[in-house]
């Protein structure tokens, strides 16, 4: 079992972080049930079991391929042992002022905090700030992305696991 825990919070009133710990309660329910784990070991690209992973003009690998089976051990792993099966994660979180139109957040790989612009949180539904907290911990897992959208970016593992993410939370 895998337990998310909001370790810290910043720059977030009262009412936003009732959105927070629903967000969090919805990832604890997501990432422990089947449905995810299936999703997660049947996502394709280009027809194929996998996530998208990027390669420089000279073919070395940008982000290093990992099987579904990988990425789901990767994000069920968690960072510490609560004891009695359970892996927690810890999430450390930060609300900023205003939001850009193409960006929700972002992760600081020094901190391993996740950013939300208020514009954003206060814009999302639960679904969407929970696929939002998913997307931003895999960069925090090492899973990146192209910087500028191309045709594969929903498939890599950050937008891929953030899409499953917020799908089964509308669905339940």
């Amino acid at each position: 079992m895998i337990k998310v825990n909001i370790a810290t919070t910043k720059g977030f009133s009262t009412e936003e972080l009732k959105k927070v710990h629903t967000a969090q309660n919805a990832l604890n329910k997501i990432l422990n049930n089947e449905n995810f784990k299936d999703q997660v070991l049947y996502f394709t690209t280009d027809g194929l079991f996998r996530f998208h992973y990027r390669r420089t003009f000279l073919g070395k690998w940008i982000d290093r391929p990992h099987s579904n089976r990988e990425v789901y051990e990767i994000l069920t792993q968690g960072s510490a042992s609560t004891g009695a099966d359970v892996k927690q994660v810890d999430l450390h979180l930060e609300m900023l002022p205003g939001g850009d139109v193409e960006q929700l957040g972002y992760t600081n790989p020094d901190t391993q905090r996740i950013y939300t612009y208020r514009n954003w949180f206060n814009n999302l539904s639960l679904a969407g700030y929970t696929s939002h907290l998913a997307h931003e911990w895999c960069h925090q897992l090492g899973f990146s992305h192209a910087s500028k959208p191309t045709e594969k970016t929903n498939h890599s593992v950050p937008f891929g696991i953030g899409n499953i993410t917020e799908k089964i939370a509308l669905y339940h």
